[in-house]
């Protein structure tokens, strides 16, 4: 949930150190992994000039979701994979009349969930002195042949206020998603779905409002749950990944994922976790910028010009990056095993 992205949202504030119902962050456990290096995904047509958000992928990982934006509004565009190479994005059916972003794609590939601000109840298109309510909700699309059907508003257990963002979907049909309340906490919910209907959202018992938690991305099988914080980390305000593991009697302890060249007072903001369909890397948006050694000779300075005006990823926009998963799927990290099944 890119604060740029969404003018909409105020910044995060750095309120304590300890988790709800938890012990401080251990500061030990990012030091006993292996900081992998990031990697841009799909430069010049994913990772391009504008502002993109981290895809969300079909089944057969030939079929990507994501979101292009501006600094005040977004759409949600397309991508397909032919021949090893990602097709130029094209704007997907269901966006672009309102500001769409953050779709998500079921485990089964047979619907989509994304974040919109279009009007709960549209008015009459002959009548243009009502005013049109619009928040941000969680709407949905089912595949329909090669296509998808016009969009659904998810119930009200889901849609439990008029700032709801970034939904998940396990393989068992229960979301998470990130709520804004009036008061601009924010927290991370979940809803089972149960005998075809959403059940009322309940929040996550380590995201009591007290850190800004955002953008839940579980995996299928619910082992784990990677999202975004503000102030978790000590003297650190922005947005940066964290993962809980799954434990018999509930949830471990929240650890943070920090990469190379972000180990310790990180300049980035990273936001927008989603899953490989694989489940082995994590494709994440970040403003993160290659760094450039100084001084540069005429040639360098050239090129750096070039990529400056066609490569947003080179000069630090919203862009799309990804790291493996594995290293912080162990035991130790407070989770039952080291796998999903």
């Amino acid at each position: 949930m890119r604060v740029r992205k969404s003018w909409w949202l105020l910044s995060f504030s750095f309120l304590a150190s300890f988790i709800f119902g938890q012990s401080p962050l251990p500061t030990t456990i990012h030091d006993a992994v292996a900081s992998p290096a990031p990697q841009i995904f799909a430069p010049g047509l994913v990772s391009g000039p504008a502002n993109d958000g981290s895809p969300t992928f079909s089944p057969d990982g030939n079929t990507i979701f994501f979101s292009r934006s501006t600094s005040n509004w977004s759409m949600i565009v397309e991508s397909h994979q032919v021949q090893g190479h990602w097709s130029r994005p094209t704007l997907a059916s269901f966006s672009g009349e309102w500001s769409d972003s953050s779709p998500e794609m079921s485990p089964d590939g047979s619907y989509i969930v994304f974040q919109s601000t279009r009007p709960v109840t549209p008015a009459a298109s002959t009548d243009q002195t009502k005013p049109i309510h619009r928040v941000s909700n969680l709407w949905r699309v089912d595949r329909v042949g090669s296509s998808w059907s016009e969009p659904t508003r998810l119930p009200d257990t889901v849609n439990i206020g008029h700032s709801i963002w970034k939904p998940s979907i396990a393989a068992d049909g229960t979301i998470y998603f990130t709520s804004i309340d009036e008061k601009r906490n924010k927290r991370l919910y979940s809803s089972p779905y149960t005998n075809g209907a959403y059940q009322q959202a309940q929040p996550l018992p380590f995201s009591d409002g007290t850190f800004s938690d955002v953008d839940p991305e579980i995996a299928p099988d619910g082992s784990f749950l990677v999202f975004v914080s503000a102030g978790r980390l000590p003297d650190d305000q922005k947005d940066h990944l964290f993962i809980v593991l799954r434990k018999a009697d509930g949830w471990g302890p929240v650890v943070p994922i920090r990469y190379a060249g972000d180990e310790k007072d990180g300049y980035s903001t990273d936001d927008e976790p989603h899953l490989s369909p694989d489940r082995h890397t994590l494709y994440f948006s970040s403003d993160r910028a290659l760094p450039v050694d100084f001084p540069r000779t005429p040639e360098q300075a050239k090129q750096d010009f070039k990529r400056l005006e066609s490569e947003g990823w080179f000069g630090g926009y919203g862009n799309v990056w990804s790291i493996p998963i594995s290293p912080w799927l162990q035991p130790e990290h407070g989770g039952e095993s080291g796998t999903t099944k």
